[in-house]
């Protein structure tokens, strides 16, 4: 009996989740470079998680493509822990000051952001690399008066956090990419300034949105600020009931408000691997979603409840539904980035064109990069281009099994939170 006791024990031990810490992070404004949007527009911002103990430096993350701060907040709480003496601090991009939340102080968020007219910010057509790179520094300038800096990005954070280190590399003391690269989506010259034809159709180049014929952030196949502020309404109002019924509008079914907002998410039924997340599975009579084949992989969609409405079970995957659902519904600040800027996409994806400026150099530290086993990187030579970016530098690569793309920041085991916090131990030794 008493061995089986300790096996108990230790399989317990193995499935807990790591320490969190509880406390409320301070949400601060930097000013940035100036740009004809003014300065009151001319700021980024950052999620501050204060280091427990004696304070030994900053690590700084930043997110993906149309992601916002509290991407990083499951992984930030378990961090502050895990790394004794090191801040975390997420930060939002300079867009998401342009983001209208007043619709969760509302007594029905949903309903604000049905009736959500879109402005046009001309501005945000010179909201590109440089622009962005200049945020980022004042960010880094501020966080250095607490030590070393590390700068750490995830998916097209991580190309974002690469051209930093290629732009004002002497400022950090560390870089870790989360499932992302120094180049995920290239574009040669011709197609940054004229377009270019993908999967999914035209993709318009920097000369068309400098003439006022694009507009100036994402809104193409299903991705708009529209959208992201309904999701956002969706899981601010799950979170606080999510065994509710979701209102009309939500899914196709009847269904809880838990169920609704999750299966646009999970990678069970996401089509895009960006936005996927492994939180469990609906109750629902599911069928194959024919747009799958498209894709190339086998995606579920729901067909209807099997009883009287959809539910949704906590089945253990990698990612817990209600801490999810937590992170993805903050009245400050929220999990995507509404109005991401598309020069920045652009500018980023052909950044030798926008910034010639920036060459391959090597790093006096070590990089550690972290792919998702079922993400966008899932092998080591997924790495292939920080190698040519940063030609003899020390490389770090570990796949993490198991886990999608957003996963790799919302594990409720903290699977990448280990490596990170054995990387912080060695900055500055």
């Amino acid at each position: 009996m008493r061995i089986w006791i300790v096996l108990l024990a230790l399989l317990g031990l193995g499935l807990a989740q790591p320490l969190r810490w509880n406390g409320q992070p301070e949400y601060r404004a930097i000013p940035g470079a100036s740009t004809a949007a003014g300065a009151a527009l001319d700021r980024s911002y950052t999620l501050v998680y204060p280091a427990q103990g004696t304070p030994r430096g900053t690590i700084v993350f930043v997110p993906g493509f149309l992601g916002g701060a509290t991407n990083f907040d499951a992984l930030a709480r378990r961090l502050v822990l895990a790394a004794p003496g090191w801040s975390v601090w997420a930060w939002d991009r300079r867009a998401n000051g342009l983001e209208d939340r007043r619709g969760f102080t509302t007594a029905d968020p949903w309903a604000y952001y049905q009736n959500y007219k879109l402005p046009d910010f001309p501005f945000l057509k010179d909201w590109g690399l440089r622009v962005h790179l200049e945020d980022l520094e004042r960010v880094i300038d501020q966080a250095r008066s607490g030590g070393p800096v590390v700068l750490a990005g995830h998916s097209l954070g991580a190309s974002l956090a690469s051209l930093f280190a290629l732009y004002r590399g002497e400022k950090i003391s560390g870089l870790v990419l989360l499932d992302g690269a120094p180049r995920l989506v290239p574009l040669s010259r011709e197609q940054y300034l004229g377009g270019s034809e993908g999967s999914f159709g035209r993709l318009a180049g920097l000369n068309e949105l400098l003439e006022g014929k694009a507009p100036p952030y994402i809104n193409a196949f299903g991705l708009n600020p529209v959208g992201f502020a309904q999701a956002e309404a969706q899981a601010f109002m799950t979170a606080q009931n999510p065994q509710a019924d979701a209102p009309p509008g939500w899914a196709p079914f009847r269904a809880s408000r838990l169920a609704a907002a999750l299966y646009r998410v999970d990678e069970r039924y996401a089509l895009s691997p960006v936005f996927a997340v492994s939180v469990g599975q609906s109750t629902g009579r599911e069928g194959i979603n024919l747009l799958s084949f498209v894709v190339g992989s086998l995606i579920y969609t729901i067909r209807g409840p099997r009883g009287g409405r959809v539910e949704w079970r906590d089945n253990g995957e990698a990612t817990d539904p209600m801490e999810f659902i937590g992170m993805y519904a903050s009245p400050t600040t929220g999990f995507s980035e509404w109005f991401f800027p598309y020069r920045l996409s652009l500018d980023i994806s052909a950044y030798d064109v926008a910034m010639p400026e920036l060459k391959p150099r090597p790093l006096p530290f070590q990089v550690l990069a972290l792919g998702a086993g079922r993400g966008l990187l899932p092998q080591e030579g997924s790495f292939r281009s920080v190698g040519e970016t940063f030609p003899s530098t020390r490389t770090d690569i570990r796949i993490l099994p198991n886990l999608t793309h957003l996963d790799i920041l919302t594990s409720r085991h903290g699977d990448a939170v280990g490596p990170i916090a054995a990387y912080l131990l060695g900055v500055g030794r």
